[in-house]
């Protein structure tokens, strides 16, 4: 499903808006860690969450460049709910405590994902597009596949099972810049400052969430050069 919604979404937006919005999913992971792993909701989080969704806003109008009124897409609702996918995704992993290797978890996911999807590839004779699949596409699918369905889930359960949900779902801060710099290099996206200072604002927001403010203020240059 997480991939089903994800796709679908990136249909109708911006590659660069969904990384943008890809970030906002430790503020889920951090909610449903309050419900499944008794976590307690601090002032400063709740402060982070709406800094963050102020975000989300933003990034959201890009498409009206003009006015600052949110766009009524689909496509980001979709990618929002594929945030908080996401973030059930990682608690579950971190709360369940299974005991298997991250890969075979990984193997029996991708398992369990290809049976569920085979009945619509069928249903839907899709088969029949196989052979008019040029040598570009079949290059991309098969990245897709090996490295961002495949060893990218396999290190993010092997993070899990070192590091808290919350924590690894920091990472996800760097995302948005990876995203948006391969847009403009593969896809020749523009830059749209409102989407820029959405995306800032989101980041900023689920630092906050995550209590990480000191530790972010900390890695400034100049911090460094006063220590």
């Amino acid at each position: 499903m997480h991939q089903v919604i994800q796709a679908t979404a990136l249909l109708t937006i911006n590659a660069s808006a969904a990384g943008w919005i890809i970030s906002f999913s430790p503020v889920f992971t951090v909610i449903l860690s309050v419900f499944f792993l008794h976590e307690k909701m601090t002032l400063l989080k709740a402060s982070g969450m709406i800094v963050a969704i102020i975000g989300v806003l933003l990034v959201t109008t890009a498409t009206n460049q003009q006015s600052f009124q949110p766009s009524i897409n689909v496509g980001y609702l979709l990618m929002i709910l594929s945030t908080l996918n996401w973030a059930i995704y990682s608690v579950l992993l971190k709360r369940l405590h299974i005991q298997l290797p991250s890969l075979v978890v990984t193997f029996y996911m991708c398992l369990i994902g290809f049976t569920l999807t085979t009945p619509f590839l069928v249903r839907n004779k899709g088969w029949e597009m196989i052979p008019f699949l040029t040598s570009v596409e079949w290059a991309h699918l098969l990245f897709l596949g090996v490295f961002v369905s495949g060893v990218a889930y396999w290190y993010w359960a092997k993070a899990l099972e070192v590091l808290e949900a919350s924590q690894v779902s920091v990472f996800l801060y760097l995302e948005p810049l990876a995203t948006l710099i391969t847009a403009i290099l593969l896809l020749q996206e523009k830059i749209i400052p409102v989407s820029i200072l959405g995306g800032i604002i989101i980041i900023m927001g689920v630092i906050l969430v995550n209590g990480r403010f000191l530790t972010f203020l900390s890695y400034l240059p100049w911090r460094n050069k006063n220590l």
